[in-house]
């Protein structure tokens, strides 16, 4: 994500309790299984009011990732009481966490205990000589509060002014992950903005990020987590529009990201890079984003119902081209799109615990509407849908004797089948 600051000071807790040492002890419980969309930042001192934060829980929104160091504990609290409010929950950023093993204890015995307190901000977009430090610090937020998510976002591995000729996948990710620990990993996040001022689409890099995230969580058994460009800003991205949140939506769900977040929902200031306005502008109004915004979201929350409990074993690409790096679907593929000339991304999904298999389909035009049709292996008896309603299966035109299924899709809407046999 990109980074800007807050002007005022971070007063000092009054208590303080040693942190534990080392060995680290490994996460009791993930927060919650159900999906969660998180947002980045939460509204400014001026904001923490009722109307806003429940335009953000009314926009299918559930954590607020905040990051500011510069706001006093006093303010925190106030953020976290107005969440709760309104039944949301929040990483909280702290200056505390930069200091001393009595400084770190001090910041989570104060908020640790508070309902709306689900994790708290480390770093954003560490180089590689600050992972150390990070990693050190997760550890320590680990063994003070093993229920919470530490939380430190990488690199896309674009960002070469940030990470030279290092090698994104092994020297920063896998590093990242070696030094905190696989076991002690909450969450593997990235950030990944495809959307240019240009108006044409950073593809290659996007999927190729996607990919790598995907496979290492898989490799590592984290779950992950991705940022999502809902803003343009002066640095070369553009405003997205509706069917770009929806692309941007899916193709990170396609992916296995599990804790998808926007970038951003309130309209940043106080920054030398120039912002488009966001989901809502700099005093909260909402934007014309708002809605589709809230639609998205909430379409996310069902089928993240199921998808919660899957590993995305492969992602295939279908087009008159694809994206260098990608691939197509195998020969004998349980699933084929029968023109493959359609761009389309096409996730193997299979649940863990019982390998049932599902589909996931995103049509990844970013202006048209598509009819897709996929043709089946004779293995498969039936196909359902998961709703984006409720989050349940239901009916579809399945063709059995066929094997055969047509369906409608939205500009990057996507869709997840469940595989009968």
């Amino acid at each position: 994500m990109l980074v800007f600051s807050g002007i005022y000071s971070c007063s000092k807790a009054q208590t303080e309790n040693k942190v534990k040492p080392d060995p680290v002890k490994p996460p009791v419980t993930e927060i919650k299984e159900d999906m969660m969309i998180g947002i980045y930042v939460s509204p400014g001192i001026g904001y923490i009011t009722d109307h806003h934060f429940k335009n953000i829980r009314e926009a299918n929104v559930d954590l607020i990732q905040d990051i500011s160091l510069s706001y006093s504990q006093a303010n925190k609290l106030a953020m976290l009481n107005m969440a709760a409010a309104n039944q949301l929950k929040m990483f909280v950023a702290d200056q505390r966490v930069d200091g001393t093993d009595a400084d770190m204890a001090a910041m989570v015995n104060a908020y640790k205990k508070h309902t709306a307190t689900a994790g708290y901000y480390i770093k954003d977009e560490p180089r590689v000589p600050d992972l150390q430090d990070a990693a050190t610090r997760y550890k320590k937020l680990i063994n003070l509060d093993p229920e919470k998510v530490p939380h430190v976002n990488l690199f896309p591995s674009y960002a070469t002014g940030a990470l030279a000729n290092v090698e994104y996948e092994t020297e920063y990710v896998e590093k990242w992950i070696e030094l905190v620990g696989a076991v002690n990993l909450k969450y593997l996040s990235f950030d990944n903005y495809p959307f240019m001022n240009d108006g044409t689409l950073r593809e290659a890099p996007y999927y190729k990020d996607l990919e790598i995230i995907r496979r290492i969580g898989l490799k590592y058994k984290i779950k992950t987590s991705a940022y999502l460009q809902s803003i343009g800003s002066s640095i070369g991205l553009r405003r997205p529009n509706a069917d770009e949140l929806r692309y941007s939506a899916f193709t990170n769900l396609a992916y296995g990201i599990k804790l998808p977040v926007w970038f951003t929902y309130w309209t940043p200031i106080g920054s030398t890079e120039q912002f488009t306005e966001a989901i809502v502008d700099t005093q909260g109004n909402k934007t014309d984003l708002y809605a589709p915004f809230t639609v998205i979201n909430g379409e996310m929350k069902q089928m993240g119902k199921t998808l919660m409990k899957l590993d995305a074993i492969a992602v295939y690409h279908a087009g008159i081209s694809i994206p260098s790096g990608t691939k197509r679907t195998p020969s004998g593929f349980i699933w084929k799109a029968e023109n493959e000339d359609d761009a389309m991304l096409i996730t193997h999904f299979v649940n863990p615990v019982d390998s049932r298999v599902y589909i996931m389909v995103v049509n990844k035009s970013l202006t048209e509407n598509k009819s897709f049709t996929f043709n089946t292996s004779s293995a498969v008896t039936n196909v359902k849908g998961i709703s984006k309603v409720d989050g349940l299966e239901k009916a579809v035109d399945y063709k059995t004797a066929d094997h055969k299924l047509t369906d409608s899709f939205l500009p990057g809407e996507g869709k997840l089948y469940a595989l009968y046999k």
